[in-house]
């Protein structure tokens, strides 16, 4: 049987390849994640209605500032600087593009933006390191009234807050800060990839009139659903890799590699997980891998039971479309916690690294902890399903 096995790999992946949609579909999302990697460096900035400075240029002047305050603390001595700098800009309109800014404020432009997220303006002209590590907490506290958690889980994020290191050292880690946002893109891609490719695996049978044959095979349809079933999995798994391969490649050439040991927090300052950036974005790649067995077996499933290519295609792009229109409160709990688990919404930093968690056995679980085993429950469960219709599906039946 192990031979029938792989040689119905084969003739699957022989299928698949020749679909000319297969291709079309790896090479438009590939183009998508280059443009993406690279949008940041078209355009240019005007002043008077004349160029001031390309997009390029500003993005290598802002990570050469950044890079020579890498390993610095996020304390009184930093912060006293970036507002001496910035108290030397002239008061004028388009202050922003004058000497004074270019020479003693832009070098702390990085250091200014995340002040300003938590405590505004004009407090960062005058903030010291225990007010802004105070505004973050309050920020923090606001948020998880605003998202209704009880005290229970209130004092689990309390406590794991304490083991975040303070003061923060700032590092220079555009390039993992950008590709860890754009892994929510990777997962609206991988999801219309497999919408696009893999529902034909199963449906071309039905539509080509060709499943009665199978009746007529001596091992029966196992080893053909797994030989399916396998082929599916690997090529979605391997075609998600494939497109955060793409993705990341341009991504370090432009911004660089340095950064993967910075605190998660400066990339988002209401997280209250001991998580390095690095560490955060393997976690998201880790789910998005998950997520593609997942969404494998759900077109999988769906081409089976509706015997069409089509119907998973619009159910599963209704999916995208709904997850970026359609937002539920965080008063509704339960409702909008199990809105935030769709894949489209969890994997990204704002998602899996959410405040939520999930009651377990007497304590808790957090979205990243959760989720893996979730959607391999629900994998699992949908590939039996699909068995179940693919083997029972002919009784009956013309």
């Amino acid at each position: 049987m192990r031979n029938h096995f792989w040689s119905l790999v084969v003739y699957e992946y022989r299928k698949l390849f020749r679909r000319k949609m297969v291709w079309f579909t790896l090479g438009a999302m590939t183009v998508i994640c280059i443009f993406v990697a690279c949008s940041r460096l078209f355009g240019n900035s005007y002043v008077d209605g004349k160029i001031y400075e390309s997009h390029r240029e500003a993005l290598e002047k802002d990570i050469t500032f950044a890079r020579a305050l890498s390993g610095r603390a996020l304390d009184d001595t930093l912060l006293k600087e970036m507002q001496e700098g910035y108290a030397r800009m002239p008061d004028i309109p388009l202050a922003g593009a004058s000497e004074e800014f270019e020479a003693y404020a832009r070098p702390y432009k990085a250091i200014w933006h995340y002040v300003f997220l938590l405590v505004g303006d004009p407090a960062y002209e005058f903030v010291t390191e225990e007010e802004m590590y105070l505004a973050r907490e309050a920020q923090i506290e606001q948020t998880w009234i605003s998202e209704h958690l009880n005290n229970r889980e209130k004092e689990y994020l309390r406590t794991a807050e304490e083991k975040v290191e303070k003061p923060f050292i700032y590092t220079c880690c555009e390039g993992w800060s950008v590709l860890g946002n754009l892994m929510n893109t990777i997962c609206v891609l991988q999801l219309l990839l497999i919408a696009i490719c893999i529902p034909p695996i199963f449906s071309e049978e039905h539509s080509r009139r060709m499943d009665q044959l199978i009746h007529c095979t001596a091992l029966g349809k196992k080893p053909l659903y797994l030989a399916k079933l396998f082929v599916g999995v690997t090529f979605s798994v391997v075609s998600t890799l494939f497109l955060g391969f793409v993705l990341m490649v341009p991504l370090f050439c432009i911004y660089g590699t340095d950064g993967a040991e910075a605190a998660l927090q400066l990339l988002n300052y209401r997280c209250v997980w001991p998580l390095t950036i690095g560490e955060a974005v393997f976690i998201l790649l880790g789910l998005l891998l998950i997520v593609a067995l997942f969404h494998t077996v759900l077109a999988m499933l769906l081409s089976e039971y509706f015997c069409s290519s089509t119907i998973p295609l619009a159910i599963l792009a209704g999916i995208v479309m709904l997850s970026m229109f359609v937002n539920v409160p965080y008063e509704y709990r339960l409702l909008s916690q199990l809105w935030n688990m769709i894949p489209v919404n969890l994997v990204a930093i704002w998602g899996i690294f959410s405040n939520r968690l999930y009651p377990f056995f007497g304590t808790f679980l957090t979205a990243w902890q959760a989720a893996p085993c979730i959607y391999l429950l629900l994998g699992a469960g949908g590939a039996v399903l699909c068995f179940w219709r693919y083997q029972g599906y002919q009784c009956g039946n013309r």
